[in-house]
């Protein structure tokens, strides 16, 4: 039976607590007195502290080194001569001007989250609470889900009866539209349309369609042109515009043998799943299985050949099987903020520009 699924009020308050006690530390310091020990270890005035990989990309880009070119230098030079570059780049910044930075550490382990030039791109918990609960109230939304997880990330999906669309001549295809709304240490205060689909309480975080956004300042010109957005999002139900279309494509595309890999090598990834125990979601084993009876040996195909090859799963049966593995409690062990990221997963597929088969055509040779 379809079911609108929301949480309760206690649950509400319950993560809104926990929000609050698990807001990230911050603290303002001068670049120079920062010395990259490693890629996981920072030394702040004299003492080392651990460093998550996203807080050494914050320090590669504010010295300006590419981390594409990190890679092949620390793979040719060592990690050493790494950690000099980088010192040396610095160094460089600093006597620039470039002399504060916004150091910000878990509530949980004290190692570094992030490391910003510019701390108004950091929100508070607390701030990002008020400024959610405004957005619910203004247009009527109700909460799909709220996690929290202890270095102070928060997740909170939201939807409405009332937002119902539904796709012309598709039947069992009632959606649901609404917002979704992140803040983390390292990406900010972002918002995104949030899809429910009906049928299976499914999620989707369209992180991939036009009217994502990303809220930088709360000045009061940032502010107004965060509220136009959403006003005009909420007159379309909170649809994206390409939605429609995108769902007829991928149901008329099969996907490529390299997409549903990419998808079952998501779903291992993020929760502790067997192989064979996610083959309900995306049949990879399954397809694999079919080829070699057919005497074909998908493993010794080259990355491109894999694009090429088709599947028995159309695009869309993928997307959907990917955001009911991430909604569902389906027995396995998921992180709440992994099944967020499951979510936005099945949104990339969705909103890819082109899917490896669309444009494979039958010859009479």
């Amino acid at each position: 039976m379809k079911k609108f699924e929301t949480i309760s009020s206690s649950h509400w308050d319950a993560q809104y607590k926990k929000a609050l006690e698990a807001q990230p530390l911050r603290k303002e310091l001068p670049i120079k007195s920062l010395q990259l020990l490693h890629q996981d270890t920072l030394e702040i005035n004299g003492k080392p502290v651990r460093m998550d990989s996203t807080a050494f990309k914050d320090l590669c880009k504010l010295v300006g080194l590419p981390i594409g070119f990190d890679k092949t230098f620390a793979n040719t030079f060592g990690d050493k001569a790494r950690q000099e570059l980088v010192n040396r780049l610095k160094a460089v910044a600093a006597s620039k001007g470039n002399s504060n930075v916004s150091i910000v550490f878990s509530p949980a382990t004290k190692s570094i989250l992030s490391i910003q030039k510019d701390p108004k791109e950091i929100f508070s918990n607390q701030t990002f609470l008020e400024t959610t609960s405004r957005v619910i109230d203004k247009y009527g939304l109700e909460v799909n889900s709220f996690s929290v997880d202890n270095d102070g990330k928060i997740a909170i999906n939201t939807s409405s009866p009332k937002n119902e669309f539904s796709i012309k001549g598709l039947p069992n295809e009632d959606h649901f539209g609404g917002v979704s709304f992140l803040n983390s240490p390292n990406g900010g205060f972002e918002v995104s349309p949030f899809l429910y689909r009906l049928v299976c309480a499914n999620g989707m975080i369209g992180r991939s369609f036009e009217e994502s956004m990303k809220v930088t300042s709360m000045d009061p010109i940032s502010m107004n042109l965060f509220w136009d957005e959403l006003s005009l999002l909420a007159q379309r139900n909170f649809k994206p515009i390409t939605f429609d279309h995108q769902v007829r494509t991928a149901m008329n595309t099969v996907a490529s043998v390299a997409e549903l890999h990419d998808a079952h090598l998501s779903l291992l990834s993020y929760s502790d799943a067997t192989l064979r125990e996610t083959e309900a979601w995306a049949p990879y084993s399954e397809t694999i299985d079919r080829y070699l009876k057919s005497n074909i040996d998908v493993h010794l195909f080259t990355p491109n050949q894999r694009k090429n090859a088709k599947t028995g799963t159309t695009i869309w049966e993928l997307v959907n099987g990917i955001t009911h593995f991430a909604t569902h409690d389906n027995g396995f062990k998921i992180d709440d903020y992994d099944r967020r990221k499951l979510q936005v997963e099945a949104s990339k597929l969705l909103n890819k520009k082109v899917y490896d088969t669309a444009n494979l055509v039958a010859s009479p040779f």
